[in-house]
């Protein structure tokens, strides 16, 4: 298969084999082709509208001082690091016997 890149598309290239990213041309179009085939995966399915929602939910919040941009992660982290409930378990609290 013959494929005829531009100019600008050549330099793309052959500027991430210089920077030793990639040894090839082949390495560098077959790691465009997995990127690619990522994105547009039915495992990914939403995966770039949800992208774009949490984008622009990021560019529409307020912006955050030092300190309440780490009181929130603060918080978040505190919520995750909470230990479930366990469904269906009692605990005893009366005497045995």
């Amino acid at each position: 298969m013959t494929l005829n890149l531009t100019p600008e598309q050549e330099q793309r290239i052959q500027a991430l084999i210089q920077t030793g990213a990639y040894n090839t041309v082949e390495d560098v179009v077959e790691a465009a082709l997995i990127a690619f085939e990522q994105t547009t995966s039915p495992d990914f399915e939403g995966a770039e509208a949800e992208l774009e929602k949490l984008l622009l939910d990021g560019l529409d919040s307020p912006e955050l001082s030092d300190e309440e941009f780490w009181r929130s992660v603060d918080q978040l982290t505190d919520a995750s690091a909470q230990p479930a409930p366990r469904a269906g378990i009692v605990r005893d609290s009366g005497d045995a016997g």
